[in-house]
């Protein structure tokens, strides 16, 4: 053979690897011609796996035809011409199916039928072209086979637990290409939720039938039996929870639902390692106990070592008229903190009324706050008692870790009076926010904002405790800057006559952010953001400050791990700054 025809026998085996279906075996090579994707893997499917052995090779090939046969007419195609051609010249044998597939099958009448409560539920009176059962269209068996599984498995779902198929028939007219469908199901009488029984558990009674999510004689719904599954598990008192409608124990169209339990351990102690660009090496251990009492009582302390913020809090939770969706919350703490040059060390006691208001988490509070700092050496401390109301909503879609979309919203308002425990009257407002939304499946846009106000009477900004003021810069913030570096400064002159400045905060602030992703493959992705704003003390004063940068996201099971670099490229000297971070944006 000349070199011409070795390589023109290269390319047509190229071309038929590449545009025809083929299936490799260790002695049989598959190779179909005239198919489309979905007829080439049905037909590749149906002849299973590829021969071993010479004998089971010819078994393999004598059977292809019908095989293949069968599975042209699974998708549609009941006249088929199927040639068969077997090259046993060379190891391993190459058999060629050359399929003409013929007209299509077409659904024509369709009755599906459903008698009895169920016909009343919207959920069951479209069911043919839910699974695409439409006349006209090519008729699949599959689709067939989908109604009854769906008719049935939603049926029990809802609670006919009574239910027969009393007719389910494929009728195929071969002579003029059509297909009829007739079912038709009795579902009987739907059974309603009876009593709920729980086991294993010291909690008082009152306090279990709170998490119960339906009234009793609601109409079954496999939903509410999940919904009271999520709610045990939120409550973080129970290591196993088994919830199982006892339906071989229905009387009187009636389910009882048991729940078995086991409490978790009265203790649970984590240790934490971690590192941030805003915080630095930190360290954290944390004491909970999940149920503290019979009445559901909790606690959590955490200690938290980092050269920036080192903490310590206390929290104390008290069911009221529902374990995870209201109850009163204690918290107390001793922090210390660096706000850009100053240092301030801050006791805080809080007692708060937390609610659930239509996925609005609700959080009424009185807080104590005392608060030492220092500027140029003179030291200043400060006290205040503060109502405050908060209100939070999160709403996602998609992985916790990696959300697909979703919107984070939190407002705050508080204030304090000289006449009611605190040194000055204030008034502070703060709403932050952040979107995501993912498109054209690898880009994902995230937009986030952080608005505040404050109003001190009679007070210099200087003599506000830092933790009521406002600053910008660092993760989170505005990358390109350091930790809570930006905002209204004071002058003064050091031991060598020097004029510096000193960061003190700001009564407002306006902080915007803008980050484009790009997802290289499900464990990696790659940015671009710009952040903007800054924090200011008269309205006026406002002056923005303002980076871009870029970076890369590992996106590990304990969320993203965020390598970035970004520069300010709003100050006179722009320069560059490396943020680490963890944790996605919701």
């Amino acid at each position: 053979m000349t070199l011409t025809r070795y390589f023109a026998a290269f390319v047509a085996i190229c071309v038929i690897s590449v545009c025809c279906p083929t299936a490799y075996g260790q002695n049989l090579r598959v190779v179909l011609i005239g198919t489309d994707k979905q007829q080439s893997a049905n037909i590749l499917a149906h002849l299973g796996k590829l021969p071993e052995t010479p004998a089971h090779r010819n078994n393999f090939i004598f059977n292809t035809e019908k095989a293949a046969t069968k599975a042209m007419a699974a998708i549609g195609y009941y006249q088929p011409t199927i040639n068969t051609a077997v090259d046993r010249k060379q190891e391993p044998w190459v058999m060629t199916l050359t399929i003409e597939p013929g007209p299509a099958t077409l659904w024509h009448n369709i009755a599906i039928d459903v008698i009895g409560e169920a016909s009343q539920l919207s959920e069951f009176n479209n069911l043919g072209a839910e699974m695409g059962i439409v006349p006209g269209k090519r008729m699949q068996h599959d689709q067939y086979e989908k109604v009854k599984t769906t008719l049935i498995n939603r049926a029990i779902q809802r609670g006919f637990f009574d239910g027969q198929l009393s007719l389910a028939r494929l009728e195929v007219d071969r002579t003029n290409n059509l297909a009829n469908v007739l079912i038709s199901y009795h579902s009987g009488r739907r059974y309603v939720l009876g009593d709920v029984s729980f086991t294993g558990t010291t909690l008082q009674p009152e306090l279990l039938e709170q998490l119960i999510p339906f009234e009793p004689n609601t109409p079954y719904d496999q939903e509410h039996i999940s919904r009271l599954n999520s709610e045990l598990i939120q409550t973080e008192y129970f290591s196993s929870i088994k919830v199982y409608p006892a339906i071989e124990q229905r009387n009187e169209y009636e389910v009882p639902v048991n729940i078995e339990l086991s409490p978790t351990h009265s203790h649970n102690v984590t240790l934490g390692l971690g590192y941030t660009t805003n915080t630095k090496e930190r360290a954290s251990v944390t004491w909970h106990t999940p149920q503290i009492n019979k009445y559901g009582h909790s606690q959590k302390t955490k200690i938290e070592y980092s050269k920036v913020n080192p903490y310590a809090r206390f929290l104390y939770e008290i069911p009221l008229s529902h374990p995870t969706k209201d109850f009163l919350q204690l918290q107390l703490g001793l922090e210390s903190n660096d706000y850009a040059d100053i240092s301030s060390n801050m006791q805080h006691a809080q007692i708060g009324h937390v609610h659930n208001i239509q996925g609005w988490v609700a959080q009424y509070y009185f807080r104590y706050l005392a608060e030492s700092w220092d500027i140029l050496s003179d030291p200043r401390n400060s006290k205040f008692l503060l109502p405050g109301l908060s209100l939070a909503k999160t709403k996602r879609r998609g992985k916790v870790t990696d959300p697909e979309s979703g919107l984070r919203q939190l407002y705050q308002i508080e204030a304090g009076f000289d006449d009611f425990m605190s040194d000055s009257n204030i008034v502070r407002a703060r709403a932050r926010f952040t979107w995501v939304e993912r498109f054209w499946q690898d880009h994902r846009l995230v937009i986030r904002g952080d608005l505040g106000a404050s109003y001190f009477d009679d007070k210099l900004l200087d003599d506000v405790p830092p933790s009521l003021r406002f600053y910008a810069g660092g993760d989170g913030s505005i990358r390109g800057f350091s930790y809570q570096s930006l905002g209204p400064s004071i002058s003064y002159t050091d031991d060598n006559g020097i004029e510096q400045e000193i960061t003190v905060g700001g009564r407002y602030l306006s902080v915007g952010s803008i980050e484009h992703q790009y997802y290289l493959n499900d464990e990696w992705r790659v940015n671009l953001f710009t952040d903007f704003g800054s924090a200011y003390d008269h309205i006026d004063d406002l002056k923005l400050s303002y980076s871009v940068g870029t970076g890369i996201h590992w996106l590990s099971l304990i969320g993203p791990i965020k390598l970035e670099l970004a520069r300010s490229i709003s100050e006179q000297q722009p320069g560059w700054r490396i943020h680490i971070n963890i944790g996605a944006e919701l």
